[in-house]
This record gives C-alpha cells, structure tokens and sequence, in this order.
C-alpha cells in the first residue's frame, strides 16, 4: 500500500463501503489505470498503482481479511494513539459494516463501543438507536440514543426524522408529532417529510392519539 494511505483511500471508498460498492471501484480504477494504457514512466508509476489497488481489493473483498484489517488500523503497534472521537468514528464504521454483513451480535458491541468512546455523537447514538430498534427490537432503549442524538443535534432533519417515527412506532404519538414539525421546519419542503406527518396524521388517529 502506498504511504500510509489505508486500503480504503487507495479504492476511494467509505470504511463501511459494501462488497458491490468495493468491487465496483475496483473495477473503476482498474479500467483508468491500467499499465497497458500508458508508456514510459508513467507506465511504472501506473505498475505501482495497480498493485496497490489490486492489494487493497483482496483484503477488503475477503470479509475475514476485511475484519482483521479494520482491527489493525485501530490498534496497530506502532502508531501514535487515536483520539477517542477517531477510535469511535473507525468503531461506528465496523459497527456499520458488520450489520450490512448481518452480524448483528457484533455490531451492537462496536455501536456501544463507539457511543462510550464519543458520548458526544449524535451519528452514534443516531446510528446505534436505529440499530436497536430496527435489528434488534429493543424500542425503547432505541428511543434513548436517538433522544440523546436529538439532543446534540437538533438541526439534523435526519435525526428529528427518525426520532418521529420511532415515537410513533413505541405510540408516543404527541412526541413524534413534535419532532415532526421540527424537522419540518428545517426542510419545509422535504417529500419524506410532508408524506410522513401526513402518515402520522392517520395513525396517531387510528390509535386513539396516545401520548
């Protein structure tokens, strides 16, 4: 690998980038940077690319490699100690990428990991309450991360969002009203938005409007 760039900034990719997103940059780059396509000195340079992006594709297109790389760039000898915000943003990443891979036991491991390192989060609580909820069915501990990356960010229409229909979904339904309008406020004009409180408009009617 070149310098000290990870295997994912060799590829051009995100951390918890899936499989087909991975195969397709490879495939990208392989095309651009070919050594069949250039001469000269610029066809060694394009050598050295290639091997290391060809380096980069069998590790991260092989999960069991994948998972112990991800778990050398965390701790690897030798380099200088991350920052808590950095180990929970590389842990948020794995955490996402186990749940794609559908290794859910491992995931809520890595979401809590990421949550206790950067309590500070809102995309961790954000992430890890979606996660509870969704994967797991545990609503009302769901409810409590997502509160709390309300609170950190109380701008985020995604996090307002998702906080609404969690609420209603645990029939909370003045709360996910609230929250409703609040990230209506933000994105006026947001289609998810507008269809989702009309939605909630019928279901919190429905349910006889419970709190």
């Amino acid at each position: 690998m070149a310098g000290q760039r990870s295997y994912y900034d060799v590829l051009g990719v995100r951390e918890e980038a899936s499989l087909e997103e991975i195969r397709a940059a490879f495939r990208r780059l392989a095309r651009e940077r070919h050594p069949d396509r250039f001469q000269g000195p610029d066809r060694a340079t394009a050598e050295r690319e290639f091997q290391a992006m060809t380096e980069a594709y069998n590790v991260l297109s092989d999960p069991a490699r994948r998972e112990r790389y991800d778990q050398s760039t965390i701790t690897a000898p030798g380099k200088s100690q991350p920052s808590p915000r950095e180990l929970a943003r590389a842990l948020l990443a794995k955490a996402v990428s186990l749940v794609k891979a559908n290794q859910h036991a491992q995931a809520a491991e890595f979401f809590a990991q990421a949550v206790a390192h950067d309590p500070e989060s809102a995309k961790a609580h954000h992430l890890y309450g979606m996660f509870l909820a969704q994967q797991l069915g545990r609503v009302d501990e769901g409810l409590r991360q997502l509160d709390q990356a309300v609170k950190l960010d109380a701008n985020n229409v995604r996090v307002l969002l998702d906080a609404s229909r969690l609420s209603a979904r645990a029939k909370m339904f003045a709360r996910a009203a609230r929250l409703g309008q609040a990230a209506s406020q933000l994105s006026p004009d947001d289609p998810a938005i507008v269809s989702w409180l009309a939605e909630l408009q019928v279901i919190s009617g429905r349910d006889g409007g419970a709190t």
